[in-house]
């Protein structure tokens, strides 16, 4: 049960019904959306996104997959049945082997790596749309691309190098590395020292399978540009509302003043070009550190001249003596004093630009906004966008005949969020409904407030494992969330029969709720009538 919001003065605080509900006895063998209307199959893969979603068309339903990944390690704090095969055997039965429209929103291990030749072997897919990012003819794209490689190898080659020094911090740092790389083994030496060799990389075999399954032309999506229509349910319309095709607001990670909400901490950004001069030098080399070739000395030197030896010791404290130790209150500080030398320590900086460099990507994500017919209820998938993306949805609109479709009127008819990010402090903005950068308060607005539910893909015991180190979801995000929903938030390590109302939740809405909702071992599935 969450923790209950603050007092306010003069007012009572709101408390969460202690009272359990069931669940619907709803079959789950197949996944039958309602008349105009879309199920959604929230699977409880991992920390991790895969959705099959079901919208009504004229003959069958019409089948979107979004994304089909997760964290190695994470399934086994939620249960001990579900695993990617059963996740992906499922997806097979339910939509007979054909996927109407395949969705991958960025290049990252827990959206993509469940996602194997011999899994989907014998499917089909009708199109597969990528963010613009994914371009092979973009400039744009191509040259972020290539940066982005040059990065990763650049993390990769510090990670071996501090597998000697610091072989926890190589660890921890590897799991940065791992979502770029991909696969589903958890991160160890051989990930990056893999990758060192061949160059490549699981994430991008997996995306490239679904290129290749394709029926049609691999649509890559370009923000605000058109309304796209669902092939076979021609009533449903698709909104592109991210990444950005902004340099600049794809770097833009973090909320600014007023827009986050509270946390521990947040990540520090740093600059790798000089960085990546180093890790990447010679080993041995003068220039392999923060510091050009005339102002330091190889270590491998010392041992050839034994004066420059000698030097050393008594300057910089190589070698440990009684000396080293001293009073900073009393004492002279000694010539050979420990703290004197940086040794490998600058390369631990590589943990920070490797967190950038995930974020960078998490901000490149594809946003879709899908409306149940003209002026219909929405369903908002943000993938792990981050500031950037979210400030940009606001900055342009929809061309819809000679009308207009303003981003703040679609978001206010959002009735299903797809929180972004995992609960990550910042992959959902704070503000107001005035604000003039989307927020949460820009979603669910009137008459859609009573149905807005959210959905997040996290497992916590898992996220906040020491070697993982992850605070998903942030636990101001993912009560702010059921405050504005009244209760209705899935979490994929959360039973559905403990999800409850807040207090003072009317009967009805919260009885609706529960006839739409079905929960299981394997996923989650929630059923929204058109209006």
């Amino acid at each position: 049960m969450a923790r209950q919001p603050k007092k306010t003065a003069g007012k009572k605080s709101p408390k969460r019904s202690t009272k359990k509900t069931a669940t619907n006895n709803r079959p789950e063998a197949n996944l039958m959306p309602p008349k105009g209307g879309v199920a959604i199959r929230m699977y409880r893969i991992g920390h991790g996104d895969c959705f099959l979603l079901a919208f009504s068309g004229k003959e069958k339903p019409i089948f979107v997959l979004i994304d089909c990944g997760y964290k190695p390690g994470s399934p086994k704090f939620i249960n001990d049945v579900t695993t990617p095969d059963k996740v992906v055997a499922d997806i097979k039965a339910v939509t007979g082997g054909h996927i109407d429209v395949a969705v991958i929103t960025h290049e990252h291990q827990d959206h993509v790596n469940a996602i194997t030749k011999s899994r989907f072997d014998g499917f089909t897919i009708g199109q597969t749309w990528f963010a613009w990012t994914e371009s092979e003819d973009d400039k744009l794209a191509k040259r972020l691309r290539k940066n982005y490689g040059d990065r990763l190898k650049t993390l990769v080659a510090a990670s071996i190098r501090l597998a000697a020094t610091n072989p926890s911090l190589a660890l921890k740092m590897n799991e940065y590395i791992a979502l770029a790389v991909g696969g589903e083994q958890p991160a160890g030496s051989s990930i990056p020292n893999a990758f060192s060799a061949a160059g490549s990389w699981t994430n991008k075999d997996a995306m490239k399978l679904f290129r290749d399954l394709s029926q049609s032309e691999v649509k890559c999506l370009y923000p605000h540009k058109e309304i796209i229509k669902l092939p076979g349910a021609e009533s449903v319309r698709v909104f592109a509302l991210g990444p950005p095709y902004d340099e600049t607001a794809l770097k833009d990670l973090d909320p600014h003043d007023g827009e986050g909400f509270p946390q521990q901490g947040r990540h520090m950004a740093a600059s790798l070009a000089s960085f990546g001069a180093a890790v990447n030098a010679a080993p041995g080399s003068v220039v392999a550190g923060p510091f050009s070739a005339r102002h330091a000395v190889s270590i491998d030197k010392l041992s050839k001249e034994l004066e420059l030896q000698s030097w050393f010791d008594k300057n910089y404290g190589l070698k440990r003596t009684a000396s080293n130790h001293f009073n900073p209150e009393q004492d002279e500080v000694p010539a050979n004093a420990d703290f004197r030398r940086i040794d490998h320590d600058w390369l631990q900086s590589a943990e920070t630009l490797a967190l950038a460099m995930g974020n960078d990507t998490n901000n490149a994500s594809l946003v879709l906004a899908f409306e149940l017919g003209k002026g219909g209820k929405v369903l908002l998938f943000a993938a792990d966008a981050q500031r950037g993306n979210w400030a940009s949805w606001a900055a342009g609109s929809f061309k819809d005949g000679n009308e207009t479709v303003e981003v703040r009127d679609l978001l206010g008819r959002t009735v299903l969020y797809k929180t972004g990010h995992h609960g990550s402090h910042n992959a959902t903005l704070s503000g107001d409904a005035s604000s003039a950068t989307p927020n949460l308060s820009w979603l669910g607005r009137g008459g859609h407030s009573s149905e807005f539910t959210a959905m997040i893909t996290a497992v916590r015991a898992w996220a906040i494992q020491p070697t993982v180190g992850w605070d998903h979801p942030l636990k101001s995000i993912r009560e702010a969330l059921l405050d504005k929903c009244s209760g209705r938030v899935f979490q994929t390590d959360t039973d559905f029969t403990k999800m409850v109302p807040l207090d003072g939740t009317s009967k009805r809405p919260w009885a609706a709720f529960q006839a739409r909702s079905t929960g299981g071992e394997l996923y989650f599935d929630y059923h929204i009538e058109p209006g």
